[in-house]
């Protein structure tokens, strides 16, 4: 994590660490996991609640303070690049 999830501001550009399943070619019964960190801005701050973050795909999530995220330096909009990883 890059900071308090309290320090966010509305407008602010983060990459979110989620771990996806992975295509697999072989049946060993085991889902392959692969961790992708995706571009999100902050829609929106309130002090009583988790942030808001909409994703590069335009789906929302709140940013929960166990969940790995991290800013991104140099951009300040909401310039979205899809999945990063």
């Amino acid at each position: 994590m890059s900071g308090d999830v309290a320090d966010l501001v509305v407008g602010e550009i983060i990459e979110i660490k989620y771990r996806v399943p992975q295509r697999s070619y072989e049946d060993s019964g085991e889902p392959l996991l692969s961790d992708r960190w995706f571009v999100a801005e902050i829609i929106h701050q309130d002090y009583d609640a988790p942030p808001v973050a909409r994703l590069a795909d335009g789906q929302f999530t709140d940013i929960r303070p166990y969940m790995t995220w991290r800013r991104i330096s140099g951009i300040n909009g909401p310039r979205f690049t899809g999945a990063r990883g």
